[in-house]
């Protein structure tokens, strides 16, 4: 998903009505790269390794799933100081954070571990379903986020349509062609209900982040130029209220700064704000992203926006013998 660049829901078309407010955003976290109490980092021909993942647990921490080290890596928030390290299966895609085990996904299976890093129980899915790189659970249940815009319920091995998120609801997302997506949101009650919205710029690619009860996050991304590639994203937010989905509420632009490959930045919080896990030179950094109403809402620091860093610009070549 972040293989191409930062992205806008470009310029939001005026067909796209958006009420007035704004999303205030509050840096949370700042964790360095290297040493014993930072995250490792991992420059390799191809990619460049640190924090694919990020989940937010109680008790004032964070966790990183290491793409660099093949650990869990549990930071004070305050701080941003490595306090704990969980080693876990090589090459981890994603994980997830639930009833105070982690859930830790590779290419071919979920690997449950208790916070002292025992493993409980290993869950494994169809070889059809090799290579996924997103996960999720919602009601005690775990779930393939999967390419094709459904879930796999894992325990059941029945598939959905559409993404499950934290809400209960399940969201498919469709790109129309040109300047025009459209997505689908089927609610925990059963109801569904449909949207199409258009963008000033040639959309990239259209994502889930999450779902409340009655919001729907997407992540929209939109070409600046297609050779070469160059791409802005945008986080926005749709209003969903029992008669169906409604106007765009608020927009963001997310800065272009992506030091490593990362496979999950951005999570939905039980309270409904957005989390937003940025790699810069520096470190990782976790924001929050608050819906306000009024008033002036404050953005992403100016050194975060100005960075434009992108690890595809800077990888390790290897001559060819």
């Amino acid at each position: 998903m972040l293989a191409i660049a930062g992205i806008s829901a470009g310029n939001l078309n005026a067909q796209n009505k958006q009420t007035a407010a704004g999303w205030n955003v509050k840096e949370i976290s700042m964790t360095k790269w290297g040493g014993q109490d930072g995250l490792p980092y991992m420059a390799a021909p191809g990619v460049n390794l640190g924090a694919t993942s990020f989940e937010v647990l109680p008790e004032n921490k964070i966790a990183f799933l290491s793409s660099a080290s093949n650990e869990i890596i549990i930071t004070d928030k305050s701080t941003g100081k490595a306090i704990k390290k969980i080693p876990v299966s090589f090459a981890p895609r994603d994980f997830v954070y639930d009833n105070g085990l982690f859930y830790v996904l590779n290419e071919q299976l979920v690997t449950v571990y208790n916070e002292a890093g025992t493993i409980i129980k290993k869950l494994e899915f169809p070889n059809t379903y090799l290579g996924v790189e997103r996960l999720a659970r919602f009601n005690n249940s775990t779930y393939l986020l999967l390419p094709s815009g459904n879930s796999l319920k894992i325990e059941s091995t029945k598939e959905y349509e559409g993404w499950i998120t934290f809400s209960g609801n399940f969201v498919l997302t469709k790109l129309n062609g040109g300047n025009s997506y459209s997505f689908k949101v089927i609610t925990a009650d059963g109801k569904s209900y449909e949207k199409t919205l258009n963008t000033d710029k040639i959309v990239a690619g259209i994502y889930v982040v999450g779902a409340t009860d009655n919001r729907i996050f997407l992540d929209v991304q939109t070409y600046i130029t297609e050779s070469p590639i160059s791409v802005e994203r945008n986080i926005i937010a749709v209003e969903l209220t029992s008669s169906g989905l409604g106007n765009i509420v608020t927009s963001i632009k997310v800065p272009d700064c992506y030091y490593v490959l990362s496979n999950n930045d951005f999570h939905v919080s039980a309270n409904g704000n957005i989390l937003n896990m940025i790699t810069t030179p520096q470190g990782a950094f976790v924001f929050s992203l608050t819906e306000i109403k009024s008033g002036k809402a404050m953005g992403y620091p100016s050194s975060i926006l100005a960075a434009q860093y992108h690890f595809n610009d800077h990888l390790i070549t290897v001559d060819a013998k």
